[in-house]
């Protein structure tokens, strides 16, 4: 994590200004109900396509799943084999579940970062370039 203060004693040591880049975190995260626009917004295009992948990448699978799932169930139940429906049931269920939490973890992740993003850049800070463990 970047250590504000002396971030801030260094540009004063150099006798640079700090470059402010005026961004309002409200809008920001607003933006951000489109996953990746609050940080278009912030001009950090290598987070807003990460942020707008990742989330398609999750939820729209899941979302598939579940339908595709259905027709899938009624050809098992057609064919009476309720031993292979419940096992493919419970299957989808779990998978489903687990990329739909994942894909809504990325979007609100999305939300929070570029809200964070555009207060740091707001006060002339270098917006913070970690997500998790990836440098983006």
């Amino acid at each position: 994590m970047v250590n504000r203060d002396a971030v801030m004693a260094d540009i004063a040591g150099s006798g640079e200004q700090p470059r402010r880049r005026r961004r309002n975190p409200e809008l920001a995260a607003g933006l951000s109900v489109l996953p990746g626009l609050g940080q278009v917004y912030n001009l950090q295009w290598r987070k807003a396509l990460f942020f707008l992948l990742a989330t398609l990448l999750t939820v729209g699978p899941s979302v598939l799943l579940i339908m595709a799932g259905e027709s899938f169930g009624h050809h098992l139940l057609e064919s009476r084999d309720f031993g292979a429906f419940l096992l493919v049931a419970f299957g989808s269920i779990i998978v489903f579940l687990v990329l739909f939490l994942l894909g809504l973890t990325f979007w609100a992740s999305a939300i929070v970062d570029a809200r964070r993003s555009a207060r740091e850049l707001s006060e002339g800070l270098p917006a913070t370039q970690r997500w998790w463990l990836l440098k983006l």
